[in-house]
């Protein structure tokens, strides 16, 4: 390691190495994380270093657009390190109260100054004042530029506005973008039931302190408050339980595993959907599942997550599913398929996917994930049962999938005798679920249920 990567950081400084790590060399926003914060002695200042990283990726089309209202270089055209300092700086001053205004914008000129543009520190002290003195900040009216109002207004780029108020409508598209500026304030957990009762559970949690709810769709999740780390939860390393949304709990869910079933994921990792088939099989008299990845990394993910969650019953592979295996053909009862997507349902979570994503990387993700459907169905015993699903919020990826599925010859499936009555729509009985951040409090998911003709 070289010299300079060893050194110690501050929290605003690394916040900078993270967005520059993300924003101009293109890495994943927790490959930022692991390289940085481990370089923060104090825990206070790791926290805050997150808070700054993180809220500027979600913020970002919002504070670009302060910081380019009282600077004569836009953002676009400076340079990255100070585009980074003024983003962490307004940051600071627009959405953190008790950071003072001073204590800000001098945070600011010294770590421009340490890393190596003094010329630029007076650009910065500037317009970082110029922000901190203005009270209340002119943004675009509704009514004037819905687009640009709605880009701001929730930080989100035109084109992904422009796309989900065409394909959702205005009224349902703010509930979506406003879900996913909300601080999470809960995390999904799905009980093992093959070790552990979930009221067994329950009162683990609450025995330590910790708010526990049950989750809104199924009778096995649970939703958890005011945690810091889940890794950190009461019988965690002991496989007691598995992190995950309950939007991705449904797509298990829907395939009805009954007990016996030879069940096949084809995009595994992490793991949620096979720990939780493997899981209902255990309890329901046996099965089996084949969990796939196409990286050693991911399979290594999914053998940590079988090992800990105590499931002998997954297989882990490391295969690419986009080549077709003809000894797996007609091979599994059950083929779960939650293909590579844009991500659309998870910008909350991840709010870097707006930095990278674009229209024409969808397109290539529907190519892509026709290529991996076009193997499921070869893979689906004749009777057997087909369950698509992606986290995105793309119809043309969802919808594309649905047909391309028909046409290949699968038969949709009412998704209501396996799902919640809460989730049952006009479109369940077609096969089919679209869940909404904003409207059904979990991810943006989407499912389908096939079955291949026999």
């Amino acid at each position: 390691m070289a010299a300079e990567e060893r050194g110690f950081l501050t929290a605003r400084e690394a916040a900078v190495k993270m967005l520059l790590a993300v924003c101009k060399d293109g890495q994943f926003s927790h490959e930022a994380k692991e390289k940085y914060l481990v370089r923060i002695e104090e825990k206070r200042e790791r926290a805050l270093a997150t808070r700054l990283f993180s809220g500027c990726l979600e913020r970002m089309t919002e504070l670009d657009y302060i910081i380019d209202r009282f600077s004569k270089t836009p953002v676009r055209k400076m340079k990255p390190a100070v585009a980074a300092i003024l983003r962490i700086t307004v940051y600071q001053l627009r959405f953190m109260d008790k950071i003072p205004a001073g204590a800000a914008c001098n945070e600011a000129v010294k770590l421009t100054k340490k890393l190596g543009f003094s010329g630029l520190s007076g650009f910065v002290n500037g317009v970082a004042r110029a922000v901190a003195r203005t009270g209340t900040i002119a943004y675009p009216k509704a009514e004037e530029n819905l687009t640009e109002f709605l880009s701001v207004r929730y930080s989100m780029p035109t084109t992904f506005v422009e796309q989900i108020t065409e394909q959702y409508g205005t009224e349902t598209a703010e509930k979506i973008f406003a879900a996913f500026l909300e601080e999470e304030t809960s995390v999904s957990v799905r009980c093992m039931t093959h070790t552990t009762g979930v009221e067994e559970l329950a009162g683990v949690f609450q025995k330590a302190g910790i708010r526990t709810e049950k989750g809104m769709y199924s009778p096995e999740a649970l939703r958890l408050s005011g945690i810091d780390s889940p890794e950190a939860l009461p019988l965690f390393h002991e496989g007691a339980f598995y992190i995950q949304d309950e939007s991705s709990m449904q797509a298990v869910f829907a395939a009805g595993l009954s007990g016996g079933e030879r069940v096949l994921d084809l995009c595994a990792a992490p793991g949620g959907k096979s720990v939780l088939a493997a899981d209902i099989l255990c309890s329901s008299g046996g099965g089996t599942v084949e969990a796939r990845d196409c990286t050693a990394a991911k399979t290594a993910l999914l053998e940590e997550n079988k090992a800990r969650c105590r499931l002998p019953g997954i297989t882990v592979r490391c295969l690419d599913a986009t080549v077709y295996r003809e000894e797996d053909a007609e091979g599994y009862d059950v083929v779960l398929a939650d293909v590579p997507c844009s991500g659309l349902g998870i910008l909350g979570k991840k709010p870097d996917i707006k930095l990278f994503m674009t229209r024409e990387r969808e397109k290539e993700l529907c190519i892509l994930q026709r290529k991996i459907l076009a193997n499921a169905v070869r893979y689906v015993k004749k009777g057997g049962v087909l369950i698509f699903s992606t986290c995105t919020l793309n119809k043309e990826e969802n919808m594309g999938g649905f047909y391309f599925l028909k046409e290949c010859g699968m038969q949709p499936e009412s998704l209501e005798p396996f799902l919640s009555e809460k989730l049952w729509t006009d479109t369940t009985k077609d096969g089919y679920l679209q869940l909404l951040p904003g409207v059904h409090g979990t991810d943006g998911f989407f499912l389908a249920r096939f079955r291949k003709p026999s």
